[in-house]
């Protein structure tokens, strides 16, 4: 009898004191910015000039030859159905979380997600402005 109470005391500490699920990763975004700024520059570049020839409204993936310690792939969104190089927004995945979660590098020219990422920036939290049309956004 004290054998099964031993068992089921321990199953119990253990499942109520133990998360199964993992948290979001703690990343310094300012040390990854710096490592990884012209990287993603250049690729945001890319985007732009290749557009629909080369990248897809949606989930990417990373291009083989890019070095990036995250490999979360990348999101494009557009106004439209095709990548319209004046109004975009790349999310560059630092952690996809579960759920909702993510953390990201985002760049965008799109003039309504500027005003929403800069109205998260301005009221405080995990949300940063890191250099015109450049965020680093904790979701």
């Amino acid at each position: 009898m004290s054998n099964s109470i031993s068992w089921f005391f321990t199953l119990t500490v253990i499942f109520s004191s133990c998360n199964p699920l993992p948290g979001p990763r703690h990343i310094n975004w300012e040390k990854e910015w710096e490592k990884n700024e012209t990287k993603l520059k250049d690729l945001a570049q890319d985007i732009l000039l290749q557009g629909s020839k080369k990248y897809t409204i949606g989930n990417n993936d990373f291009p083989d030859t890019f070095d990036y310690p995250f490999d979360e792939g990348f999101a494009i969104s557009s106004s439209i159905d095709s990548i319209d190089k004046k109004k975009i927004t790349i999310t560059f995945y630092l952690d996809r979380g579960l759920l909702d979660h993510y953390s990201a590098f985002i760049f965008s020219n799109d003039s309504s997600a500027l005003v929403e990422f800069n109205r998260n920036v301005e009221n405080g939290g995990n949300d940063f402005r890191i250099e015109p049309n450049w965020y680093v956004v904790n979701d």
